[in-house]
């Protein structure tokens, strides 16, 4: 490379730059470069493995949070069957007698439980329409009033759904469903053809979904002052499993049962109670716990318990079965 240079007297000098030197610089500008390279990787790599940790320690806080929350909501509802078990009033007690005893009629009761406020209620199966023992009318009836008018042909899909699960044979209904149908579900399967086990195994039956499930549906009545008395459900609270005698108990029954069947509904305050629900609410869980109560010594027998949580508008999920 060839510089040339004018000093203050106008000698003008020539003079060149050896190649090795202008080499070296860009040598040195090349490595800064692969320097700055390497240091920015090497902060992205960095920034990955920061926020790698930090999502897992917020997964490994969230997993921790919810395993405390279903050891509390386990707790709290053993310790809300054990209140019951020694409080439950027997059948035919006027609520407003005792009014220390808990009855067993789907009223809403409250307690604190660890400074968290939880909701419970008791209803006996006796007061409810039993899927296995219970007449096509009766169940069609029911299905159809709850429902209103306007959902007639839903009504019919459920109840011929739930007669063509529960009957041994593969003949179809007007409005019914066997293999076919439930094969084209996803995923697919097949239709217990033969009696309810779980009230649960309803929500497999064709055309009954989350909302006739497990409601809200609601229920307005005139009572005999003349005053509204409202109640909101859904088929989960008028159906069981467990009434074996087929017959609805008037002293227990809700109250859309009460309306719908009217004189169908028996006067027996004196029988014993076979089976009994407890649902509690704690936080974002539901438990539900079905138990034969019993007197004196023994131990009361639980005859199934689930636990779920709320999926907001679609209803709770239920996670695990115990028997």
């Amino acid at each position: 490379m060839t510089k040339r240079i004018l000093d203050c007297q106008g000698f003008d000098y020539n003079f060149s730059i050896p190649k090795f030197i202008s080499d070296v610089g860009f040598k040195v500008n090349e490595q800064r470069g692969t320097v700055l390279v390497m240091v920015l990787w090497v902060l992205a790599l960095l920034t990955l493995v920061g926020g790698f940790y930090a999502v897992e320690a917020r997964i490994r806080r969230n997993l921790g949070q919810c395993a405390w929350d279903a050891l509390q909501g386990r707790e709290a509802a053993r310790s809300i069957l054990l209140l019951a078990e020694s409080k439950l009033s027997p059948p035919g007690t006027d609520r407003e007698e005792e009014e220390d005893s808990l009855c067993a009629d789907g009223s809403l009761y409250k307690v604190n439980f660890g400074g968290r406020e939880v909701s419970f209620t008791l209803e006996d199966e006796n007061g409810k329409l039993d899927l296995n023992n219970s007449s096509e009318d009766q169940i069609r009836n029911v299905v159809r009033t709850i429902l209103g008018d306007e959902e007639l042909d839903a009504a019919d899909t459920i109840v011929d759904g739930i007669l063509d699960w529960k009957d041994s044979d593969k003949l179809v209904r007007l409005n019914g469903a066997e293999d076919d149908v439930y094969q084209d579900m996803s995923p697919p399967y097949y239709p217990a053809n033969g009696p309810f086990r779980l009230l649960e195994e309803l929500l497999l039956v064709n055309g009954v979904g989350h909302k006739a499930f497990y409601g809200p549906i609601s229920w307005l009545v005139q009572d005999e002052e003349d005053s509204e008395v409202s109640w909101q459900g859904g088929l989960w609270n008028l159906f069981t499993v467990y009434n074996k005698s087929g017959d609805v108990s008037k002293g227990c029954a809700p109250l859309p049962l009460e309306e719908i069947l009217g004189t169908e509904l028996i006067d027996d305050n004196t029988s014993t109670r076979e089976v009994v629900c407890l649902r509690v609410w704690f936080g974002s869980r539901i438990y539900q716990v079905y138990w034969n109560p019993k007197s004196g010594a023994e131990v009361s027998e639980i005859k199934h318990w689930t636990e779920a949580v709320t999926l907001g508008s679609k209803g709770p999920r239920w996670l695990e079965t115990e028997k």
